[in-house]
């Protein structure tokens, strides 16, 4: 028998009616299944279009009870994933974090060691070397000059109490200063002002010219080619003073001075320098005071003042009296300023003047 089925010729002999339903079925069946894969393979191939746009690590499965899509792992216990993927642009990337600074293996240098040279030690802007060998007074000096330094110069208490300290650390307690006596008086290396009160004895032999330290008082007078004898030698810090100060402020011998000119009282100006950290000047020696008078040029406050009897400085060093321009200065005017290039005198407090303050150099 011939016959058209879905524009197909179908012919086949007669047979029993169960077997021509079989046949047909069959064809029916192969004619639905070339009809759906063409539809299989597109929704293959965007699947695979989708897959490259956007990377999922994981399987997708999908099942008809619930339509929305979730991301799992290949692993036992899947979990959602609910972040961006790792390389996707998002507008609340967290920005790159910057390199990690290098280790190094160096330790940073301490104040005292970018100041003063190894084996050296700081104190109040100026670095010291204490040397343990034996010397005569010029052998000390001259091998304190080939350092580059001389034999210590002593402005304050506090700096001798620092000298005692330094040689009772060292082997020998006894050492050499810069101090030496001359044209009947008592001088110091570096031209500062000697301080006559602070001697281990009454009367100072005049005959043993040069000066020595213990570390266990007052200092002393010997015969210069006396051997045995350590030195303290002292230099100025190795980094330029002006490199040390705040700006605005003058680098002068390891210390920082600030002209101030507006006119206050003397009480008034120690304030204002305290708020500055620093204190009124006390000067230490000649060339300080003129280098001071060079700038002021007239009157400015210093830290000096009068109480008890004496005069003394705000930084506790030793007043020299012999700097006056008045043989008598006048004590009813307790505090101290700049004068003249020959010295300096003494104004009643509560008057008005520029001043000068002064601290320490430090790193």
């Amino acid at each position: 028998m011939n016959f058209s089925l879905n524009g197909r010729n179908v012919s086949f002999i007669t047979m029993k009616p169960s077997l021509v339903l079989c046949v047909l079925l069959g064809i029916v069946l192969s004619v639905r299944a070339a009809t759906v894969l063409p539809s299989v393979e597109a929704a293959t191939d965007a699947t695979a279009i989708t897959d490259t746009v956007t990377p999922v690590t994981g399987i997708v499965s999908q099942t008809p009870e619930d339509t929305n899509t979730t991301y799992t792992s290949t692993t036992q216990n899947p979990t959602p994933v609910t972040s961006i993927p790792c390389c996707a642009t998002s507008p609340t990337s967290p920005s790159p974090l910057s390199p990690s600074p290098i280790p190094t293996t160096q330790a940073p240098l301490t104040p005292n060691q970018m100041m003063c040279p190894d084996g050296w030690e700081v104190f109040q802007g100026r670095c010291y070397y204490f040397v343990n060998e034996g010397m005569t007074w010029p052998q000390a000096q001259s091998n304190c000059a080939m350092l580059e330094s001389m034999l210590v110069s002593v402005h304050s208490a506090q700096e001798y109490g620092f000298l005692q300290q330094l040689t009772n650390n060292n082997e020998n307690q006894e050492a050499w200063l810069g101090g030496f006596y001359l044209q009947d008086q008592w001088l110091w290396l570096d031209g500062s002002w000697f301080y006559n009160n602070s001697w281990s004895m009454e009367s100072p032999d005049s005959s043993n010219p040069c000066l020595m330290l213990s570390s266990y008082e007052a200092w002393s007078n010997s015969p210069c080619n006396a051997g045995g004898y350590s030195s303290i030698c002292v230099k100025n810090s190795n980094v330029p003073t002006a490199m040390l100060c705040p700006q605005g402020w003058t680098g002068h011998l390891g210390r920082c001075y600030y002209y101030n000119d507006e006119s206050l009282t003397w009480p008034e100006a120690d304030a204002t320098c305290a708020g500055f950290e620093a204190s009124l000047v006390s000067v230490h020696s000649p060339e300080e005071y003129s280098f001071l008078y060079q700038q002021a040029n007239g009157v400015a406050w210093l830290g000096g003042f009068y109480l008890e009897d004496q005069w003394m400085w705000l930084d506790g060093s030793w007043f020299y009296q012999g700097f006056f321009t008045a043989m008598s200065p006048d004590s009813i005017n307790p505090c101290l300023s700049t004068y003249s290039t020959d010295g300096w005198s003494n104004y009643a407090c509560d008057e008005s003047f520029p001043s000068f303050c002064v601290k320490n150099a430090v790193v």
